[in-house]
Parts: C-alpha cells; sequence; structure tokens
C-alpha cells in the first residue's frame, strides 16, 4: 500500500509558475513540490530573453496589450491579456523584492527591445535572465519553511474523488510510489516539445501537465497554436542552442545563402515581425533556395555590445569557432512554445475543481494564436499568484486516504522506438508550415502508436515510457486541433486552407 502524505497545497513542477504559487501560498499553508528531475530543471532557467513590463517612462500597459494582441492575431481572451500587461510591473517588482538582479543603467531598468514589441520593454538579466529567475525562486522557496520539496519525483496520475481533484500519485527514487493529498493542485508541468525532431526545450518537457489532466477529464484547448523560434543554432554540437530574439532587436538581420538580407521580401517589420512570421519567412526562403540553415548576422554591431548584452551566447559561439563580431551565424526554426493547454480562467483554474494550472501548461487565452516575445515568465508569474490569492479562503477538507491509480508502463526499448517515429511524424506532418493530408497522416500515426503503445506487454515502471505516451496524448491533441481549424491564423499555417491574418507569407514548396 503506498503511503500517503497530506498538505494544505500541492505543487506539480518546479519552473517560475509551480515556485511563484508555492512561495506566494507558503505565507500561509503547508506546500509540497514535485519536481520530476532536480528543481531547477525546467523551462524556465533556458529562457534567455528576458520579461515584457511596460516600466519605461514612455510605454504603457495600453501598448503593451496591443502588441500582444496583434502578436495573437486577435483571437486572445481580452480579460486575460489585460489582466497580464496591468500586473507586469507588480511581478517585476516582486521578483526584484526577492532578489533577482537585473540590468540596469543609470540606476534605472535596462530594457530590450523584441519581435512584436512596438518599443523597449524587455526587463533582463543580460541573456540568461531565466537563469536568474530560477535562481531567486528556487533559494527563496528553499529557505521557506512550509515548503516540502521532493525532487525526482515522477507524478503518473492526477486522483479525483467524486470529480473533484484531490491530489496525485508519484514514484520517488529511493522512495517508490506514494500519494500526495491536498485542497488544491497546481499543474505547472511546462511544454511539451519533446514530440519534435528539433526543439530549444529541455528534456523533461514531454507534455506530462497535458496527458494528466486529459486523464481526468479537463479540458484542452489551442494546442494547434505551437510556435517554433525562428533562431536556433544549426550546428551537429548544439543543434537546439537558441540565439535569443533580442539579439535581432539589438540590430541582427537576416540572410540568405546569397547573403541577401530577405525579410524585406516578407513583412514590413523585417526582422522584428512577430515568431510566426519570422519562422515562416525563413522556412520559405530555405525551400526556395534549397538550403540547411538561413544566417543571423551581427558583424556590424560593436564587440563590446554584444559581449555586454550577449555574454552567454557569446562565449557558447566561440567554442565552436563562430565570432558574433566576425561570422554570419547558421540558424534554423525549433519548436519553442505551446500556445495552448489545459484551459483555465483568470483565476488559473481548470475545467475539474480542485486543478489549477499555471506557465506553459496552462491556456489562459493570453497568448491568442501567437504568442508575443517574453510573455512568458510574466504569464508564469502573474497567473501563478492569481491562483494563490484565489486558495486563499480555500474550506476543502483533505482526504485522508486515497486510492492510486494502475498506470501502464511498455519497454524502454518500444518506448524510444515510438517516440522516434512520433517526433519523425511531427517534424513531417504538423510543423510550420502544414497541409491538410500531412495532418490526416499525422493524426493517423499518432493514434495508431498510442493503440500500438496500450498493446504492448506490460514492463517495470520507467519514466521514459509515461513520458512516451505523455507526448503521444499531447501530439494528438496538436494534430486533431489543427485539422479542426478552418482558417489560418497566427502560428496555424496550413497551405490549403486560406489565411485570416493580416499578414500573408509566401511559401515555397520544394
Amino acid at each position: 500500500m503506498a503511503i500517503t502524505e497530506q498538505y494544505d497545497f500541492l505543487v506539480i513542477g518546479s519552473g517560475l509558475a509551480g515556485l511563484s504559487f508555492a512561495l506566494s501560498v507558503s505565507e500561509f499553508a503547508k506546500v509540497c513540490v514535485l519536481t520530476k528531475a532536480e528543481i531547477s530543471d525546467s523551462n524556465t532557467q533556458w529562457a534567455q530573453g528576458g520579461i515584457a513590463a511596460a516600466v519605461g517612462e514612455s510605454d504603457t500597459w495600453l501598448l503593451h496589450e496591443q502588441d500582444t494582441l496583434i502578436a495573437g492575431g486577435n483571437i486572445n481572451d481580452p480579460e486575460a491579456v489585460r489582466y497580464l500587461v496591468q500586473n507586469a510591473t507588480g511581478a517585476i517588482q516582486w521578483l526584484e523584492d526577492l532578489g533577482a538582479k537585473f540590468d540596469k543603467e543609470h540606476g534605472e531598468l535596462s530594457l530590450g527591445k523584441e519581435g512584436g514589441h512596438s518599443t523597449h520593454r524587455i526587463v533582463r538579466h543580460a541573456d540568461n535572465t531565466g537563469w536568474e529567475v530560477e535562481r531567486t525562486m528556487v533559494a527563496a522557496v528553499q529557505a521557506s519553511k512550509n515548503i516540502t520539496i521532493y525532487e525526482k519525483a515522477y507524478v503518473t496520475a492526477l486522483i479525483t474523488v467524486d470529480g473533484v481533484c484531490r491530489g496525485c500519485q508519484a514514484t520517488i527514487s529511493g522512495l517508490g510510489q506514494r500519494v500526495f493529498a491536498a485542497k488544491a493542485t497546481m499543474l505547472a508541468t511546462g511544454g511539451c516539445g519533446r514530440m519534435y525532431q528539433h526543439t530549444t526545450n529541455p528534456r523533461v518537457a514531454t507534455g506530462d501537465g497535458i496527458a494528466l489532466a486529459h486523464a481526468i477529464g479537463a479540458e484542452i484547448l489551442d494546442m494547434e497554436f505551437m510556435q517554433f523560434h525562428p533562431t536556433t543554432l544549426y550546428h551537429p554540437q548544439m543543434r537546439s542552442f537558441l540565439i535569443t530574439e533580442a539579439v535581432r532587436g539589438a540590430g541582427g538581420t537576416l540572410r540568405n545563402h546569397h547573403g541577401r538580407r530577405f525579410m524585406y521580401d516578407y513583412d514590413a517589420r523585417l526582422e522584428l515581425a512577430p515568431r510566426d512570421v519570422v519562422a515562416r519567412a525563413i522556412d520559405a526562403e530555405m525551400k526556395k533556395l534549397q538550403t540547411w540553415c538561413v544566417y543571423l548576422d551581427t558583424t556590424h554591431l560593436e564587440t563590446h555590445q554584444l559581449t555586454h548584452e550577449f555574454p552567454t551566447i557569446y562565449e557558447k559561439l566561440r567554442t565552436i569557432g563562430i565570432e558574433m563580431d566576425r561570422d554570419w551565424i547558421p540558424v534554423v526554426p525549433a519548436q519553442h512554445y505551446s500556445c495552448g493547454g489545459v484551459k483555465t480562467n483568470s483565476q488559473s483554474q481548470t475545467t475539474i475543481p480542485g486543478l489549477y494550472a499555471a506557465g506553459e501548461v496552462s491556456r489562459t487565452g493570453v497568448h491568442g494564436a501567437n504568442r508575443l516575445a517574453s510573455n512568458s515568465l510574466l504569464e508564469a508569474i502573474v497567473f501563478a499568484k492569481a491562483a494563490s490569492e484565489a486558495v486563499v479562503n480555500n474550506t476543502s477538507s483533505i482526504f485522508a486516504r486515497l486510492e492510486p491509480v494502475p498506470v501502464k508502463c511498455v519497454s524502454e526499448a518500444n518506448s524510444v522506438r515510438i517516440r522516434t517515429i512520433l517526433q519523425h511524424q511531427m517534424t513531417k506532418g504538423a510543423g510550420i508550415v502544414r497541409t491538410t493530408e500531412g495532418l490526416k497522416e499525422t493524426a493517423a500515426v499518432i493514434q495508431g502508436l498510442i493503440k500500438e503503445y496500450d498493446s504492448q506487454a506490460t514492463a517495470p515502471f520507467s519514466s521514459h515510457p509515461i513520458e512516451t505516451k505523455n507526448l503521444l496524448i499531447s501530439a494528438n491533441y496538436v494534430a486533431t486541433q489543427a485539422l479542426a481549424r478552418t482558417k489560418n491564423i497566427g502560428l496555424h499555417f496550413n497551405q490549403d486552407l486560406p489565411t485570416e491574418s493580416t499578414q500573408n507569407i509566401p511559401v515555397a514548396t520544394r
């Protein structure tokens, strides 16, 4: 029989969203944080860009709101967007109060500019803001006496009683299976980028939260809006190393194999167009010239500017013989962020009572059809804190005993084979540019792989097979929801459909 532990609140995931919620509710409650790797191993620490907030003298939340709506194709939830931008300055102040060190100039925050933003409003810590934010949060959480942390704790199921989420079960390295009961559970498991061959996401981004929520009937929305970062390094040693949006914001330009600055052909905003526009333009240019990459040119920028603003990128590139002030950087788009996820309201509550979600796993409605650069860390903080305010007066009772849910594992060999097939098919059929037939084929392949997984012989517990099943479930949402969308907008671009977006991006075919 599994041991049951009881807490006021349960957090699954240790990125910015999960830790923000944990820290906020720990002021009045006992909290448990479960993370399947180490506490700092999340998407948050890999965020290079920064946090968008209208803190500049000439900026306003109304401008930030407008930019967010434009990038999202105006299908964002207006109420969620307004809540986000109006709480942005408070989020920055909260992080600074916790000890986060952001770049300053003459005593004021030094603000960057990224694609889709009409002004400089990116609060940053050089080019590794995510690392600085995660460092700050982890230190604060570890200092709290009301927070218990379990690392290498793989959550295998959410547990419901009479339709209400009452906790979860997890297999913990060295301890075995345990059941965790709580008044409310915060799902903050991050993204699902590992369903693609090329992604900027870390190895832990396997759609766990989507699958956990799916299993208990939570609503999942907008998974067709899969964001591809336009500029990740094309190199065998660092294939998915991200070159932050801020490099283009600082003046970096995109060139094709002929050395031509091609963004003039695609959008009046050039390299500072939103990510969906730039990613499709790069894809079109690569197909038109039948090349394997394009180039990001920063050779016209001053060396001291590059080393000051992008020290991490500058040094990483140097290790493979690329000098930003002398060499063009070979880049390709790679999966980066899921704009859809578990549907929530403005207080991060899902469609299942007792279950909340925040961060990339959630679908708040903020991003619409395309996430505006540097809104992700902001969304994680703002909506995690909204959830903490919502549960302040939670008077639910904690169930003393919850029954574990059976979870099937297959062999790791079968898991690796199934995942490889999935990644190849998703890249081929549900990538930057799609077709109706390609999506139908992808959906059929995914559903076949799910049946194959379920028919395999049961094997002892291992996280890799369960992650593979989670990726299959998440990918099925991407393919089926993409098929259901009848017009192109934002990140969803089907060559067989009319385009609703204000930007018509020409798409070349091989």
